[in-house]
């Protein structure tokens, strides 16, 4: 199966190189289809805006496990690898555009911890930090932005790039023996260098994070400390709430049009102009945080969070060995063939 790497990483030199396509649509559908994705829980779906909320003395990427960390730490090195590997064939095929790099729709394996309360600090000074995270990405956007003129490629250079790049000029959906997608051409040769037959080792980190999120959720003091959070709330004028991450959800409706959210309250009557939306974000984050002091909701949630991953991680403890080494020795052999 397909992860991403190849296209993932390719490095893009110019805005005046860079080539959208059409084709490159379908290429990405099918990365994505096949790619083993991360967590589908709610605190990994919608990222919390701003910088509050995560686990004290957790670490968000290992959950401080020095044997998930080192095989989470694996996987964009060998897809820069793979890329670097992409690149060279592409130029070595006479063609010197390349995508710019693609944005993270196609994230590598990831284990997240549970979201928690901001800080009273940070409710006072931020809320929840929405509008400064918007603000944060128009400036970078911005600073990345370029007045130079690009062009399009003519469909004779599209047709032969997309060819020379996963061996399908037309975007067409290549399958194995076995019918599973794949991806001929320079991505296709990278690959097999780097991971020879196999189309990359299976990762547990998924299964992993599933087991983690569902030990923890079943922890009776996180459902305790939940329900008791969730009536302080109440008794601070604001509405029932499921857990943290849902009342920087409900926020979220203070600043932008209410779309579809099964199972989620949104409030009446937003959004509202931006100033009255603060007002109100910064209100409900204050609640909430004063909430997770009174009731102790932040280190049950912590706690309970240690407890979970270490089970889950002892109990593929075998299979998470296998990954990492399979993803070393990718990488050793996609580094040998840089330098050869």
């Amino acid at each position: 199966m397909i992860n991403g790497d190849g296209l993932n990483m390719l490095h893009h030199e110019r805005l005046g190189k860079l080539l959208p396509t059409a084709a490159m649509v379908g290429v990405l559908a099918m990365l994505a289809a096949c790619s083993p994705g991360p967590s589908t829980s709610d605190e990994a779906a919608e990222p919390p805006a701003g910088s509050g909320g995560q686990p004290a003395g957790a670490d968000p990427v290992s959950g401080q496990h020095p044997l998930l960390a080192a095989a989470l730490e694996m996987d964009p090195q060998v897809r820069a690898v793979v890329g670097r590997l992409t690149e060279a064939c592409l130029r070595d095929a006479g063609l010197d555009r390349f995508p710019a790099q693609l944005p993270a729709g196609l994230p590598g394996p990831a284990v997240a911890p549970p979201q928690q309360s901001p800080t009273l600090a940070e409710a006072t000074a931020n809320g929840y930090g929405i509008r400064a995270a918007e603000t944060a990405g128009q400036a970078d956007a911005e600073a990345g932005a370029t007045t130079e003129r690009f062009t399009w490629p003519s469909p004779a250079e599209e047709r032969r790039y997309q060819e020379a790049l996963t061996g399908a000029a037309d975007g067409e959906t290549l399958t194995d023996d076995a019918g599973n997608p794949t991806l001929g051409g320079c991505v296709g040769e990278a690959r097999s260098v780097v991971y020879g037959e196999v189309a990359a080792p299976p990762s547990p980190v998924t299964v992993i994070d599933e087991a983690a999120r569902a030990g923890y959720g079943a922890d009776p003091t996180v459902t305790s400390a939940t329900a008791a959070w969730s009536d302080c709330l109440q008794q601070e004028g604001q509405p029932q709430l499921l857990d943290p991450a849902d009342a920087r959800r409900f926020a979220q409706y203070f600043h932008y049009p209410v779309g579809e959210r099964p199972g989620g309250r949104v409030p009446e009557g937003g959004p509202w102009p931006a100033e009255v939306a603060r007002e109100k974000e910064i209100e409900l984050a204050v609640a909430d945080a004063g909430c997770a002091d009174r009731t102790g909701l932040r280190e049950a949630q912590r706690l309970a969070w240690e407890k979970a991953l270490d089970a889950a991680v002892d109990r593929h403890d075998a299979e998470l060995s296998g990954y990492r080494d399979a993803m070393a020795a990718a990488l050793r052999q996609g580094q040998q063939a840089l330098a050869g």
